[in-house]
């Protein structure tokens, strides 16, 4: 029997062998909200070729926001963005001094 060294440092990609639990939860229902209130959904006083071009900008960004938490690797901090976010939140909301 030869046993294989499994690496507890990284995420296992769980869902079609590109994504982890983490990153369909953190991409999945914002994708799903930005389509939906891109298609389904209109702005008042607003219409036509600005609107699209408006919900087009904000499904963009939305979405860039989320791909980049779930995916950007920080090496110097050793963890993912959405993690480093929120340690950051966690550090400011608690207005302590740390040093190392």
């Amino acid at each position: 029997m030869i046993k294989i060294p499994v690496d507890l440092t990284q995420e296992q990609k769980t869902v079609l062998a590109y994504f982890s639990i983490r990153q369909l939860i953190l991409v999945g229902p914002i994708a799903v909200l930005t389509v939906l209130q891109t298609v389904l959904f209109n702005w008042p006083f607003i219409s036509g070729w600005v609107e699209f071009a408006l919900k087009a900008f904000i499904l963009l960004v939305v979405n860039a926001i989320t791909v980049s938490l779930a995916f950007i690797y920080l090496e110097k901090y050793d963890c993912y963005l959405s993690e480093f976010v929120v340690r950051r939140y966690n550090f400011w909301r608690s207005q302590k001094t740390y040093t190392n």
